[in-house]
């Protein structure tokens, strides 16, 4: 099953009622013989009633397979993927993002 992504513009904070997020950088890791997807990001908890904390994280959209193929109606670059559904690949790449990026949580989408 293959779906989009859209890509958005790096280091711009994003407001939100508990605080703001920014992500940092994609980047296009080889597995396997694929190329997966992975986005990098910190989001910060600062103006709740609840306290304060951040932490930063790692989203995967999946396995590449048209990277930045077209442009959306907003003039951002969408690629397709493939998501990730194996539970034993996703623990592999997990372990490897945290090491390399030193991140507290990978999502995979």
């Amino acid at each position: 099953m293959m779906r989009t992504y859209t890509h958005i513009e790096l280091d711009q904070e994003v407001q939100s009622i508990g605080g703001h997020y920014s992500l940092d950088k994609e980047v296009r890791m080889p597995y396997n013989g694929r190329e997966i997807l992975y986005i990098v990001g910190l989001g910060i908890i600062d103006t709740s009633c609840c306290g304060m904390g951040g932490c930063r994280y790692a989203i995967v959209p999946g396995y590449v397979i048209n990277w930045k193929a077209r442009t959306n109606q907003h003039g951002l670059a969408v690629s397709d993927v493939e998501p990730i559904r194996d539970e034993g690949t996703r623990r592999e790449i997990s372990a490897h993002i945290k090491k390399t990026e030193l991140v507290q949580v990978v999502d995979f989408h």
